[in-house]
């Protein structure tokens, strides 16, 4: 079985900012590259009305009181930065690629998105209307639709993890709530800021002049703890989204895990998903794709958000296999619950989770993303610590009991066209 690697390398280099704040760093001379991150407490769970963090994200930086939108799509085409946006539940990002070389031009105009942002009716309106397009064309979609449907019965519509934005939603979002989240939210004094790639001494220089405003009064330095799932949210629930017009249907089958990232047991069962759904050779894999047909691929994995996991089977089948399938992985799951995992495939799952974990981690960009995905989720290196103990040392004594206690009850949800059930 593979050695597993040091965590040493996961921990990154600080570097204290005039203002008192810290900027995080991952060195790598040989890259020509920097990967620069801002990260917000910004995400839906902190809006008034729906899509406003969303919009927020989107329309941040396109233009500032100094410059327009134009001539800043035109300074970051010419010297290919390549910018990433992205406002989930809790936080928003932004992401700037860019060659060492141009960050004494990009760090004086990020500032100046910070200091002055603007976002002028045309910029609102063009974003209303692509936002109408996408989330009209989502909507079509029977993945989009079941993964829905599945977090709504999970945690209830009124839990930030429960609840989505409809096309009849963008009618109560107006251009000056977005400025007003804006301005509310994306402020520099409270930003995470994570530097990655060819971070030099004249780079940090650089950060000192432009990244180290005053803590301001008006923007407030939140962090918020997600609320429960609401207490009426369906455990067993197993309903059906018809939608004639798809070709296929798309499987949600899973819950929220009653426990904390930081118990072992937690990192055993991450071991069990593997076995289950987690890699090309597993069970669901083997049964549904393999033996059956009914799909092209079949998963089960963990997702951690701050202050909850939850555990979930994804796969789009066929129209009239759905019932089938769903019947398979249920056999699937009795089967785990009922008889111990063989040693040799306990085994190979270890080799799996290793090597996994390794390719996660190969990179200097990779290192950050899961840093910072980490802190954002009040997430530590105990988990790591867990995850090598538990993919050495499970038995399949304590994987049988996991399956027995946490893969029943479970929430299924199907989106798809009539099916033979």
């Amino acid at each position: 079985m593979l050695t597993p690697p040091s965590v040493a390398p996961l921990v990154p280099q600080q570097h204290r900012l005039p203002n008192g704040n810290v900027l995080y760093f991952f060195p790598n001379d040989n890259l020509d590259l920097v990967k620069l991150d801002f990260t917000v407490e910004a995400g839906s769970a902190y809006q008034q009305f729906r899509s406003q963090a969303h919009a927020a994200n989107k329309l941040f930086g396109e233009a500032t009181a100094l410059h327009d939108a134009q001539t800043i799509a035109e300074f970051l085409d010419f010297r290919g930065i390549f910018v990433e946006r992205m406002a989930d539940t809790c936080q928003g990002n932004l992401s700037y690629y860019f060659l060492r070389k141009y960050a004494g031009e990009l760090f004086p105009l990020l500032r100046e998105m910070f200091d002055h942002p603007l976002v002028t009716p045309q910029l609102f309106e063009a974003y209303m209307a692509q936002r109408r397009q996408k989330l009209a064309t989502n909507f079509q979609q029977t993945n989009y639709v079941a993964r829905n449907r599945f977090y709504e019965l999970l945690y209830g519509f009124d839990h930030p993890l429960g609840c989505y934005a409809t096309v009849h939603d963008l009618d109560h979002l107006t251009l000056d709530s977005v400025r007003q989240f804006l301005h509310q939210h994306y402020g520099l004094a409270h930003a995470h800021i994570v530097l990655a790639g060819h971070v030099d001494d004249e780079l940090l220089v650089l950060a000192d002049r432009y990244f180290a405003p005053q803590p301001s009064s008006d923007q407030q330095p939140l962090r918020l703890q997600l609320p429960a799932p609401a207490p009426s949210a369906s455990a067993q629930a197993s309903p059906t989204v018809l939608m004639p017009s798809a070709v296929q249907s798309s499987l949600r089958i899973g819950r929220v895990l009653p426990l904390a990232w930081h118990d072992p047991r937690y990192a055993q069962f991450m071991v069990l998903s593997t076995v289950l759904g987690g890699y090309f050779g597993s069970r669901l894999m083997s049964n549904i794709r393999e033996d059956k047909g009914y799909t092209y691929g079949i998963y089960s994995q963990t997702h951690v958000y701050r202050d909850s996991i939850v555990f979930f089977i994804t796969a789009e089948v066929a129209a009239q296999a759905t019932g089938p399938a769903v019947s398979e992985v249920m056999r699937e799951i009795e089967r785990l619950q009922q008889q111990p995992i063989p040693e040799e495939e306990l085994e190979r799952v270890r080799n799996v989770m290793m090597g996994d974990f390794i390719r996660s981690i190969d990179g200097t960009f990779e290192l950050s993303e899961r840093y910072r995905q980490m802190y954002f989720t009040d997430v530590t290196e105990q988990l790591t610590t867990n995850y090598f103990d538990s993919v050495q040392h499970v038995t399949p004594a304590q994987l049988q009991a996991l399956a027995q206690q946490y893969l029943s009850p479970l929430t299924t949800v199907t989106a798809g066209p009539a099916a033979v059930q």
